[in-house]
């Protein structure tokens, strides 16, 4: 069987993360949020997606009916609280030290897009959390794709939730940010290659012996 160009990239590619020896600043994007942290995480993200143009234009209607019936009404056309998307807004909500946790995706090629970003959250003493995968982070927001995304507020009634949340986060990125930075990754030899080695051993342990025994 033939397999499709970008599927046999990314095997190699996964071959070569295994065999070569990666520095920490790419190994961190290897350890990721577990499942059901992530799923509560991707919960609250979804809940806070940034209104679709349909969604704008039927509550900016709705507000301008609202006036029209009753002039002396103060109508707010305030948009609802949504989480920053993009690089280059949540870098600015990072260094402004307005997000309160940001969410950065694993897999994003190429991964110098967002290879600096754990460290600026350090430096601002800003919860991060690194998810699996692009494609789930990007179905939270209503988009095909995210990079990453950072949460800059939330309703009273998930406050609760967000602080536990955060908690959790930190106790697995945060709080272990000297370990992260000094976890190197790789180096894993294929099984084919530690068969062999085993033989090796085993033969040269033979060998040792029959010495020994002579």
């Amino acid at each position: 069987m033939r397999w499709p160009t970008f599927v046999t990239m990314q095997r190699k590619k996964r071959v070569l993360q295994r065999r070569l020896k990666v520095p920490p600043a790419l190994n961190q994007f290897t350890k990721v949020l577990d499942r059901t942290s992530r799923n509560e995480v991707l919960k609250l993200v979804k809940k806070y997606a940034p209104e679709t143009r349909k969604a704008r234009r039927e509550r900016l209607h709705k507000a301008a009916e609202e006036k029209k019936n009753d002039p002396k009404k103060t109508v707010s056309t305030k948009a609802p609280l949504a989480v920053v998307s993009g690089l280059q807004e949540v870098t600015r909500a990072i260094e402004k030290k307005q997000a309160r946790m940001v969410v950065i995706a694993n897999n994003v090629d190429p991964v110098e897009l967002v290879l600096w970003m754990p460290n600026l959250c350090r430096a601002n003493k800003i919860p991060y959390a690194i998810v699996k995968d692009m494609a789930r982070l990007g179905d939270a927001i209503g988009q095909k794709t995210a990079t990453c995304i950072a949460i800059t507020d939330v309703n009273a009634e998930d406050e609760a939730t967000l602080k536990n949340l955060i908690r959790s986060v930190n106790a697995r990125f945060l709080s272990r940010s000297d370990v992260i930075r000094r976890s190197w990754g790789g180096l894993q030899l294929s099984l084919r290659s530690r068969a062999e080695l085993r033989k090796k051993h085993a033969r040269n342990a033979g060998v040792d012996a029959a010495a020994l025994v002579q």
